[in-house]
């Protein structure tokens, strides 16, 4: 267990947000980890085939290690408040001298003994250099594989949060960060977090609970410069995960009565972005059947549209996104 001291003035200065970076980098360290929660391994195996080799090696490389992620791929934002241009212009701009000292803590906590590929660009370029190609990998890794979906991920973290500010707001501070894992528990002032424990860790300025729709059931903690701490938590938090809630892919029941089994089934699966030839085959359906109820799921404004290529994508709208994840009770406060 590794022990976090907050005294009462960091308890005073919790934060809790999302950072576009950070879900690309525990997206990709969660797939390639083996993480085997069903619709993780579903994302992966849709975008995987999208992703071209060798254009992603040094991030690849960086995430494959399994122990610790270096800080400066794990930036943190209130909220959720900065865009993904932001957080590469904040990558690509930090202060050089501390990258290949966070590499090698990596390397340490994963138990590899060498990053041949990062080092050898390091040595060669400089720091500069090697964080401007890894923007690049950056940028190329979410168009392929999280731009397509963020709509549905980013509603996801919202209703988190939502619910995060609620329980702050009842019950304080302490049972909010509680609550976020079962990783998680309280020794009076200290909190314990379930990870491999290395240094001693004190949150003297502040703590940032950076949400994540890719951590499954897993913490990841990070000590930043400033004196503040970042724990990595999933963000349905204990009870939704309690519940067997998932981001992508399930229709609920009362979503079922409301729109019929095949329609809701279809609206349920697309947080990911499928053609009506994936979403057939998925579901053992004609095409025709499939088109049909998409038309109509479209023309409610249940569903979005476009092209990659010669592809119609189709994914669920905002609209869709707060349709499937309330009761049907509620559905009248959405129109």
């Amino acid at each position: 267990m590794q022990a976090l001291e907050i005294p009462a003035e960091g308890l005073r200065h919790v934060r809790f947000g999302w950072s576009m970076l950070s879900e690309a980098t525990l997206s990709l360290w969660s797939a390639t980890g083996g993480n085997r929660t069903p619709w993780i391994r579903r994302w992966w195996s849709d975008v995987r085939g999208r992703l071209t080799p060798g254009r992603t090696r040094l991030l690849r490389e960086i995430t494959g290690l399994g122990g610790h992620l270096p800080d400066f791929l794990l930036p943190v934002a209130p909220g959720g408040s900065s865009s993904l241009d932001e957080e590469l212009h904040a990558l690509v701009t930090r202060p050089t001298g501390s990258i290949l000292e966070e590499l090698t803590c990596a390397v340490t906590g994963g138990k590899h003994s060498a990053l041949p590929l990062t080092t050898r660009l390091l040595d060669a370029r400089g720091e500069d250099a090697y964080l401007a190609t890894l923007a690049d990998e950056l940028r190329t890794y979410w168009k392929a594989a999280l731009a397509p979906y963020w709509d549905g991920l980013r509603a996801d973290l919202e209703l988190g949060f939502d619910q995060r500010a609620r329980l702050l707001a009842a019950d304080g501070v302490q049972a909010a960060i509680a609550d976020m894992s079962r990783h998680l528990a309280w020794s009076g002032d200290t909190l314990l977090v379930d990870v491999p424990p290395r240094a001693r860790l004190t949150a003297g300025s502040g703590l940032w609970c950076v949400g994540s729709a890719f951590m499954s059931d897993r913490v990841l903690v990070s000590s930043r410069p400033d004196d503040t701490v970042a724990i990595y938590f999933p963000a349905a938090g204990r009870a939704n995960a309690a519940s067997g809630r998932q981001p992508l892919g399930r229709a609920s029941r009362d979503l079922t009565e409301l729109l019929g089994v095949t329609r809701a089934t279809l609206l349920a699966d697309l947080d990911i972005a499928h053609t009506t030839a994936d979403l057939a085959r998925r579901h053992k359906l004609a095409a025709g059947t499939v088109s049909h109820h998409l038309g109509i799921l479209y023309k409610a404004g249940l569903l979005d549209r476009g092209r990659d290529g010669k592809r119609v994508l189709y994914r669920r709208s905002p609209l869709g996104n707060a349709l499937a994840r309330l009761p049907v009770h509620q559905t009248d406060e959405i129109f």
